[in-house]
């Protein structure tokens, strides 16, 4: 009995399925790092986001850049990169225009030797950025290392800043050590990523739900990372993270006059969540929000109410100015 027309073209169909299949599955154990790529490239067009690239006085920039209106700044933590902002800024892209760097010395923006990684140079490399994009009036806000740098930012240009968001922020005392500090305390760095158990570590001090990482990605990642260790410690050293005694941001926090939102997840194993009052009870007229199913990693942990907190306190600051 010859086919039908109809079963010749489903077994076509089938043909091109099981191509693909095969072809996604040799790119997952042979090529990951090539499939990682597509994968964060479809999670940006989801999103609206477009990569771009600026040189601006020295440092090659890589950026995402999406939607209209009133531009987010949006910045990473320390070993992160733009597109741990993805799934949040999907939620503001609707709203806003959001721009999500890679500061210099992460993802794909290099760092330069002889340069400092500090928060006040990296603020500083951040205005000159946002001035090479004519973008002088803004929401800034970070997570972790983002955060840090976005306070500076905010303490150094006022006038171009029209809120503050602070993602659990190194910088500050907090009342209770988190069991980060209590690590590095004892004489271990969780941020020096030798092989899997470390980088494993380090995964789970982050995350309150830690992400089961595929083995091939897993490598990728790995390999990435001690690919940048000594840049990493260079910039690590330059931060002053982890210290303790006062933190740097504590002389800064009282003279912030732009709205300003505190969020923090309330397992934060990398940053107590009590430095959240630290940060409330010196930022006048600050608000705070505690997330009750999230880890450190904000952008990620808890992308859905992170979104929706930040989006409503974005929508009630004033459009006149940055001044309160």
């Amino acid at each position: 009995m010859k086919p039908t027309h109809r079963a010749g073209w489903w077994a076509y169909l089938l043909a091109i399925l099981g191509a693909g299949i095969l072809a996604l599955g040799v790119a997952y154990f042979v090529f990951p790092a090539s499939l990682m790529k597509v994968m964060v490239a479809a999670e940006r067009r989801s999103a609206g986001l477009q990569r771009h690239a600026v040189d601006v006085e020295g440092d090659h920039i890589v950026y995402l850049d999406g939607g209209s209106g009133t531009p987010v700044v949006l910045l990473h933590g320390f070993g992160a990169n733009k597109d741990i902002w993805n799934k949040v800024a999907a939620r503001l892209i609707p709203h806003y225009r959001v721009i999500a760097p890679d500061l210099p010395g992460f993802g794909e923006s290099p760092a330069r030797a002889g340069a400092r990684y500090d928060a006040w140079s990296q603020a500083q490399r951040l205005h000159a950025f946002l001035a090479a994009l004519d973008v002088h009036a803004y929401h800034v806000g970070g997570n972790s290392m983002g955060a840090l740098v976005a306070v500076v930012h905010t303490s150094l240009y006022p006038q171009d800043v029209r809120s503050l968001m602070i993602g659990a922020a190194p910088g500050v005392r907090a009342p209770q050590e988190s069991e980060t500090y209590k690590l590095v305390a004892a004489g271990t760095n969780p941020f020096v990523i030798l092989g899997n158990a470390d980088f494993d570590r380090l995964v789970n001090l982050a995350f309150y739900r830690p992400p089961s990482i595929p083995a091939p990605f897993k490598r990728v990642m790995l390999k990435d990372w001690m690919a940048r260790s000594d840049s990493y410690a260079r910039i690590f050293a330059d931060l002053k993270l982890l210290l303790p005694g006062p933190g740097p941001l504590e002389p800064l926090l009282p003279g912030l006059a732009v709205p300003t939102l505190i969020l923090w997840g309330a397992h934060d194993r990398m940053l107590d969540v009590s430095a959240a009052g630290t940060f409330s009870a010196t930022i006048k007229g600050s608000e705070t929000t505690i997330f009750p199913d999230c880890g450190h990693t904000l952008p990620r942990d808890c992308p859905e109410p992170v979104a929706t907190r930040y989006l409503a306190f974005l929508d009630a600051v004033p459009t006149a100015g940055p001044p309160r």
